[in-house]
């Protein structure tokens, strides 16, 4: 379904109201800032995250608008990411005025400017509706466009396995990291992928064993890598080209195998071979550079991954024992978490290698060892479907997303991509030369990243011209 971000000055709310009424009633989902109407609004983290997860942002364009800070910024996130912006022209501007913003305001509008005589504007919703409901980027990968997927790309640098790769938040940044004691940062602003290869901007090569993990921080400009050295490093990205290791947790005393923020950056997870999960509050970490509180969460045997709930309400965890282990988070008593039991999902028949929560359903997947990807309705704490097809150790999985596709690679060296409505396996394709390790989306869709044994990271997309006569 097409999300729609609705950008608009605090004057023009009643506008936004409207347009907002008569899109929902043409089953557009949409979000709409309902604050700024009555007392204004500042350019905050759930704001940002509703534009990066819209189709469109949808500009009321007034004089009011242009000026605003708020409006600006929201343009600005929504052209950073790539975000498509459809102008509803409320106001007739010299579009020279509006500086940086000129060629997206003259890109298609659409006249709105009846609204101001009659409070009616049916023509232009119409219009809008048509825009906004055409068929999807060509090279963003669907249900419709993954048969033609290939690849893009093959990233050569590492020296040995690459075990993990992960897409900062606004998909301009891929981290990667390797048995060869590094993680390297690769620069993938250029939406045109396949015509230039992402430039290598940074290697960091503070650990001194294998690299088994890295995630970005969703609201700070902060990396967390983990490995074999027991310890969870923190990198500030601010500092680049030289990022900074600002802060190191040692509380671990095995190897640490996965990292997970929480959607709003607040807490970090990792997993070890000490059979445990630890929690982290670090709402204060570029403060004072340590955690408010550390809390352990325990499996009776090695624990290879944890994931976040997309509300931030759930932590799950998996590993050798065959188990996922489900967690409810009290923010008022983090503390109590390490004497809570948790729901247990039994169903594999042996080790977890990865787990992930749906972006968009109360819906947990896992996959093993023993070849199957099961998935778990968070509603009744029930497994719910069972994916197979993998000739061997299911190593990694990932949503798209919008929650519609499962991307999965296996120890068989292949990359499979599943509906997840039908489960249907849309499409195999044989990745790595040796072990397919790890996958991971980019946050517009377009791209899927796997690792490989072979020391290599491979870009996949759409082959637009594939399938065309």
């Amino acid at each position: 379904m097409t999300r729609v971000f609705i950008a608009y000055a605090e004057s023009d709310g009643e506008a936004a109201l409207y347009l907002a009424t008569q899109l929902r009633t043409r089953g557009i989902d949409l979000y709409v800032d309902y604050n700024r109407m009555m007392q204004g609004e500042t350019f905050t983290k759930n704001l940002m995250n509703e534009i990066r997860g819209a189709n469109y942002v949808v500009l009321i364009q007034s004089r009011a608008a242009l000026n605003s800070e708020l409006v600006s910024a929201e343009l600005s996130y929504a052209i950073e990411n790539g975000v498509k912006v459809v102008p509803l022209v409320l106001e007739k501007l010299n579009l020279r005025e509006s500086g940086e913003f000129a060629s997206v305001l003259n890109d298609s509008p659409i006249d709105f400017s009846e609204w101001v005589k009659t409070k009616q504007a049916r023509d232009a919703i119409n219009q809008l509706e048509t825009r906004l409901k055409k068929r999807p980027d060509e090279d963003v990968i669907t249900p419709d466009t993954v048969t033609n997927l290939t690849e893009l790309v093959r990233l050569e640098g590492h020296g040995s396995w690459v075990r993990a790769a992960r897409f900062s938040p606004d998909g301009n940044t891929l981290a990667s990291c390797s048995n060869d004691h590094t993680v390297k940062l690769w620069d993938t602003r250029n939406r045109e992928i396949a015509n230039r290869y992402p430039p290598l901007m940074t290697t960091l090569n503070d650990h001194r064993s294998l690299v088994w993990d890295v995630a970005f921080s969703p609201s700070e400009n902060i990396l967390a890598s983990c490995g074999n050295d027991n310890a969870v490093r923190m990198w500030d990205l601010d500092e680049y080209p030289t990022p900074v290791e600002f802060t190191r947790f040692v509380d671990h005393h095995e190897p640490v195998f996965s990292l997970a923020f929480s959607p709003d950056g607040d807490l970090l997870a990792s997993t070890s071979k000490d059979n445990s999960v630890h929690l982290r509050d670090i709402r204060r970490i570029k403060v004072n550079g340590i955690a408010e509180a550390i809390v352990p969460l325990l499996h009776s045997s090695f624990v290879y991954s944890v994931s976040f709930s997309n509300d931030g309400q759930l932590i799950a965890s998996g590993g050798m024992d065959s188990t996922v282990r489900v967690w409810q988070i009290d923010r008022s008593n983090l503390r109590g978490l390490a004497r809570a039991k948790p729901t247990f999902l039994i169903g594999h028949m042996s080790w977890i290698n990865a787990i992930q929560f749906s972006p968009t359903e109360p819906l947990l997947v896992s996959c093993s060892h023993d070849k199957t990807i099961r998935f778990w309705d968070m509603s009744n704490m029930r497994e719910v479907g069972m994916l197979s097809g993998h000739k061997d150790s299911v190593n990694s999985i990932a949503f798209s997303p919008d929650g519609r596709l499962l991307a999965s690679t296996s120890k068989d060296d292949t990359l499979r991509v599943w509906d997840v409505n039908s489960g249907q396996e849309l499409v195999c394709i044989q990745a790595h030369e040796k072990w397919a390790n790890g996958v991971t989306f980019s946050p517009n869709g377009k791209l899927i990243v796997t690792t490989g044994g072979d020391n290599a990271i491979k870009l996949w997309g759409i082959n637009k011209l594939a399938g065309r006569g």
